[in-house]
């Protein structure tokens, strides 16, 4: 892009770079009209070298002079560093500036709004800049601005090209070529690196290397199969395999579509060597890959007396050479496609050329070539290229004219195979775009690379007609001079006709409600001294934290805003327990990809916390719990955010100062994604172990001794062997973060804990229950003997809804507790979920059945005996039963300890056409459970290993023989099909086993139906729920 004054340079694409002409200014500028990085003061180069005599063309036509290119270091205030390459040296430009178009090619993400520019990089938060007369000027650090002298001044430009024709090959494979006369020599500067090699093979320490040997050719043979991340290559190929001669390292490189492939191209490879070199394969040596571990394999082995040489499991060293080999081709495609600008689907034949141009470079300690070796042949490199670059290919002569251009533009490719041509990719010409070209004759220009400018057409904008453009006004007032007209906006109102809302009694409940909203109503009510202990105590924990520091608020910055937030903790019995005040920040006006971008924070399953107290019951561990005072504040912040003073503590003489925050506030998107990432980082540290299945369960074991952790967002379930072991972790964790010790767990997510005197646990929510009740006004109600009567057939409501807001929340009520420890209900709750947008007096009165059953068995629990130890699954549908159901409902439980551990009851996602497929299906919905529960069985010491397959209990015979047969002739959708080769892998790997059960014992039958008194309390007495 750069053309010298003199004109000295080949006339292809002579365009000089643009920016823009502005006024002076120290800072880092952002301009989307400039196409190159411009820098005025060489002191804030980290490297630099020399132009000769180029010149930029500037935004009002004026040229300008470029005394040399470098690389800067931008700060940003966010503690990020960008590095800027190939910066202009200009001397004579007032401002420096940074291409906005490059910075989006090198995988930055800028976002221009209001007055803020936001700047990320694959999802992650970088750094900001604000508005300053038009354009947008960096907020960086004053450390960028050190003035580093330019340590040395080299000109290597013919250096480069020759290892950028070599592939990016090390410097002192190039060194060896240079003494073997084959390249020019050069001058390597000590410490010399390319920054695509760094970028692209920054590798580990190597292995301790192994012994010389001296081996005649094709004596042993290394191999190796290769995959690049799934990326497939034009032709459809996925993987590439090595064959690598261990005296000559001469190699040969297949690409394949499917790994079974590899055979069939070391047959071929056999064929070609032996009849090339005369001489006979004798041993093969590869790692114990399924291409290698065949019965097919080993027969073409034994056929042709080739010993396979096997390595060790698990010791991928033992096969260096071509592990070397797979590492050093790999590293080379990354940097070829890299400095090439192609994309990955090119990394065939990148592979092919990294390897055609290694066979002909030397090893170390010796002063002979691989080709050498292998062909016996003089080695020439004249006709090496730079891969990637841009080639002038003649027109081939049957589309060649006597009028027009008789060159068509073309990217270098490779070299084609036993021929003396290259090969090259047509990307813009007449001919069909994307073809690939075998010829000879071909201009290059190696240090153009037209892929690498070159947008994709999702980026392109559409062009409107001329007619939908409108008149731009100029005004010559600057925006300082009137900042509030900036943020005027005629907004369209909307024409809908509002409708009045109603919000329940529990929204008029909080309108009345004497909590003070605000800090100041708070310190005029009558009880402002212990509002204003709870507001301290809030700002000691948030100042002890280092939760901010206080800011010159940066130009063009809109801080988030925060409120304090009270409330009231009562006791069950209504008496206030504490006060409570809470600095929140206003979160809602933050915005995806400029102030938060990933928000996911996992919490821990109310089903792991089952299976974690069965397991306790079994085993004998003991259950303590522990509360984390103001997790969210301990979060560490990656984003730059600043936030306004908090009232009552806005600093005398320093009230436009803002906070940064440092670690993550209330109410920020991102604060449960930092504290959960905080404690993950606490815990690991310590030598703890993460679950695989649940990534809230921590565990560490040792000396017969161990302690499980399981985490709810800030409630801590520890489960030890002994109170040593506890108690060492609470001291642990304590030091860590401001904790609660709340000894012995009593209650935890609403659930109460209850320990009998036989060493078994049970989970009570009497008390919700009666809350529940009380709140909806049943607390009075007749009880009734089942959740939901089988001869009620209830149908969508075609008509008015009747009171469709009190129906939701007494439905929102029930799925908790049906989903916490009282499975029996879970049918009800389910089936009646299916009519909360419009409900009628049917499905009202099977409500209020569920709610009558509740008060009859209020006291009800899930109790865990501890017996027997190990986990089994029941599993059941119900067809379909109404002529307005048109899929069936599937139900499982699976029990550990003498309780319920796992349940569900949904209605299934297909269509199902006999019982069988119904069955199926909802065995299959089992499956998938039981095998999540099973990694979370396994990745705990406590559990005895190895864990047995899961018994499934069904009551159809019929799915059992299916999913037995290998067999398969039945004529059903690919959907039913699909899960009966889930549910058969999952049997044959022995995650399950199935068994049969007659229908009166199946457990998993309330899930599906409704059922009489006498079954539903049989099923329940054997899922552990009896009253307390």
């Amino acid at each position: 892009m750069i053309i010298s004054e003199g004109g000295g340079t080949s006339g292809y694409g002579k365009i000089l770079p643009t920016v823009l002409s502005v006024f002076h200014s120290p800072d880092w500028w952002v301009d989307t009209g400039a196409n190159i990085h411009v820098c005025a003061d060489i002191s804030l180069f980290s490297s630099y070298q020399v132009g000769r005599g180029s010149s930029l063309l500037m935004g009002n036509g004026s040229l300008a002079a470029i005394h040399g290119v470098g690389t800067v270091n931008l700060k940003f205030t966010s503690g990020k560093t960008v590095q800027l390459k190939n910066v202009q040296h200009v001397p004579s430009i007032k401002k420096n500036l940074v291409s906005g178009s490059l910075l989006c090619r090198e995988g930055f993400r800028l976002v221009f709004e209001s007055n803020k520019c936001v700047v990320s990089k694959y999802g992650t938060f970088v750094g900001k800049g604000y508005d300053s007369g038009g354009l947008f000027r960096f907020s960086l650090n004053d450390m960028c601005n050190n003035h580093n002298a330019v340590n040395h001044i080299s000109e290597n430009d013919e250096s480069n090209v020759w290892h950028s024709r070599l592939c990016h090959v090390n410097f002192g494979c190039m060194t060896r070529l240079a003494n073997m006369s084959l390249i020019p020599k050069f001058t390597l500067v000590k410490g010399s690196k390319c920054h695509t090699c760094v970028q692209s093979k920054q590798p580990r320490k190597s292995h301790k290397a192994s012994e010389a040997r001296n081996l005649a050719p094709l004596e042993l043979v290394h191999s190796d199969l290769c995959e690049m991340n799934g990326v497939l290559t034009k032709g459809g190929k996925k993987y590439f395999i090595t064959l690598i001669d261990d005296c000559t390292r001469f190699c040969y490189v297949y690409l394949l579509k499917t790994k079974d492939e590899a055979l069939h191209y070391i047959k071929i490879y056999k064929a070609e060597v032996e009849n090339q070199l005369e001489r006979k394969i004798k041993r093969l040596r590869s790692d114990r890959g399924g291409e290698y571990f065949s019965n097919e394999f080993a027969s073409f082995c034994e056929e042709f007396g080739i010993i396979h040489e096997m390595t060790p499991p698990y010791s991928p060293q033992s096969n260096g050479v071509a592990e070397r080999k797979n590492r050093t081709l790999t590293e080379m495609v990354n940097a070829m496609l890299d400095t090439a600008g192609l994309s990955k689907e090119w990394w065939g034949e990148a592979v092919l050329t990294a390897c055609h141009v290694l066979n002909k470079i030397p090893m170390k300690h010796k002063e002979v070539t691989p080709f050498e070796e292998w062909e016996r042949k003089k080695l020439n490199l004249s006709y090496l290229r730079t891969w990637g670059c841009l080639a002038k290919v003649n027109v081939p002569i049957a589309k060649k004219r006597k009028l027009g251009p008789k060159t068509v533009d073309c990217v270098f490719l490779g070299y084609a195979i036993h021929s003396v041509g290259y090969r090259f990719l047509i990307v813009n010409s007449d001919m069909h775009a994307g073809t690939i070209l075998e010829t000879r004759d071909a201009t290059f220009f190696e240090n153009e690379f037209s892929m690498k400018y070159t947008p994709s057409t999702s980026s392109k904008e559409t062009v409107m007609p001329h007619e939908h453009f409108a008149p731009i006004e100029h005004n010559d007032q600057t925006p300082e001079e009137n900042p509030e007209e900036d943020n005027i906006v005629d907004t369209r109102r909307s024409k809908r006709q509002r409708v009045a809302k109603s919000f329940g009694d529990d929204y008029i409940v909080y309108l009345v409600d004497d909590t003070p909203r605000t800090i100041e109503e708070a310190y005029s009510s009558p009880d402002a001294d212990y509002w204003k202990e709870a507001v301290r105590s809030e700002m000691d924990s948030i100042m002890s934290n280092g939760t901010w520091e206080f800011v010159e608020r940066p130009y063009g910055c809109k801080p988030v805003g925060c409120k304090w937030v009270f409330k009231k903790k009562l006791r069950p019995d209504g008496t206030i327990e504490k006060y409570k005040a809470r600095l929140v920040a206003k979160g809602y006006t933050q915005k995806e990809g400029e102030d938060f971008f990933d928000t996911y924070s996992p919490v821990a399953r109310l089903t792991t916390i089952r299976v974690l107290l069965a397991l306790a019951a079994s085993h004998g561990l003991l259950v303590h719990q522990m509360d984390v005072k103001t997790a969210f504040l301990n979060g560490e912040l990656e984003e730059e955010i600043y936030m306004d003073q908090p009232d009552g503590y806005v600093l005398e003489g320093q009230e436009g100062m803002v906070c940064k925050l440092l670690k993550s506030l209330y109410g920020l998107k991102q604060a449960p994604k930092q504290w959960h990432e905080k404690f993950d980082t606490t815990l690991t540290s310590a030598g703890f172990v993460v679950n695989e299945a649940d990534k809230c369960v921590y565990y560490r074991y040792g000396g017969g001794e161990g302690v499980i952790l399981c985490l709810y967002v800030d409630d801590i379930l520890i489960f030890g062997t002994s109170l040593n072991v506890i108690e060492e972790v609470k001291d642990y964790l304590s030091k860590s973060f401001e904790m609660k010790d709340l000894g012995e767990a009593d209650v935890i997510l609403n659930i109460k804990l209850q320990r009998g005197d036989e060493g078994g646990i049970t989970l009570v929510q009497s008390h919700y229950v009666d809350k529940v009740l009380s709140r909806f006004g049943y607390s009075d109600c007749k009880p009734a003997p089942t959740p939901y009567d089988p001869s009620v057939l209830l149908r969508k409501n075609r008509r008015i809804a009747r009171d469709q807001l009190r129906y939701s929340q007494i439905i929102g009520s029930l799925m908790y507790l049906a989903s916490a420890t009282r499975p029996d209900i879970s049918f009800a709750v389910s089936k009646l979920s299916r009519f909360v947008s419009n409900p009628e007096d049917d499905h009202w009165q099977a409500l209020e059945r569920v709610m009558r059953y509740l008060k009859g068995t209020m006291s009800y629990g899930i109790h865990y005996t501890g017996y027997p130890k190990v986990l089994e699954g029941y599993s059941d549908s119900n067809w379909i039963s109404d002529a307005d159901e048109i899929k069936a409902t599937s139900g499982y439980v699976f029990t550990l300890g003498g309780g319920a551990v796992s349940w569900k009851s949904c209605k299934q996602t297909i269509l199902t056409r006999s019982t069988m497929e119904a069955e199926l299906t909802a065995l299959d919905t089992a499956t998938v459970e039981a095998e999540w529960l099973r990694e979370l069985l396994m990745d705990l010491p406590v559990v005895e290993k190895p864990v047995p397959a899961i018994l499934m209990n069904c009551d159809n015979q019929t799915v059992i023989i299916k999913v037995n047969s290998s067999k398969d002739n039945m004529k059903s959708s690919r959907h039913i099909k699909r899960r009966l080769k889930s549910v058969r892998k999952q049997k044959n790997s022995e995650v399950i086993a199935l068994d049969y059960v007659q229908t009166a014992r199946n457990l998993a039958d309330q899930f599906t139906k409704g059922l009489p008194r006498n079954v539903i309390d049989s099923a329940s007495r054997e899922m552990g729920l009896i009253p307390t």
